[in-house]
């Protein structure tokens, strides 16, 4: 009689809402960097710098998204970039299997922040696509990671 009823149990808890069988949601957003950084032409950008899991034993693959200027975004906002990273376009992102170690490959897709202020946490999503198919979809949290660089002219 025993058997039956944890049985029972068991199953009742696999098909609740609080059971094994319960979704788990989204995952939790990935622990990410944001640093004051300068574009390719010496001028103001933002880098946030997502890790990603391992996929081999030395591997430290990361995203990489340089957003040039230094804008603020006090509501929601999306960013498009495309493989030529034009300045129009506002930046770029990469993916590197090791961070500054091995050759970037350029993405294309968008970032969205929920906003981007100065010294607050950066909260957002991105989709990518790599040259090969390859996708990259995740949302993260970034804290800033350094103070504004010195520009001189």
């Amino acid at each position: 009689m025993k058997t039956v009823y944890l049985s029972l149990a068991f199953v009742l808890a696999i098909f609740t809402p609080t059971g094994f069988g319960a979704p788990q949601g989204d995952p939790a957003p990935i622990k990410a960097v944001i640093k004051y950084s300068v574009a390719p032409w010496d001028d103001t950008a933002y880098e946030i710098l997502i890790p990603l899991p391992k996929t081999a034993e030395d591997s430290h693959p990361f995203i990489r998204i340089d957003i040039w200027g230094n804008p603020e975004y006090q509501s929601a906002k999306s960013l498009h970039f495309s493989k030529e990273g034009s300045h129009k376009e506002g930046g770029r992102a990469a993916f590197q299997a090791i961070l500054d170690k091995s050759m970037p490959v350029t993405l294309t897709g968008s970032v969205s922040f929920k906003a981007l202020k100065k010294e607050h946490p950066v909260v957002g999503s991105f989709e990518f696509v790599a040259e090969d198919g390859k996708t990259f979809k995740a949302s993260f949290e970034a804290a800033w990671g350094n103070k504004p660089i010195p520009y001189i002219r």
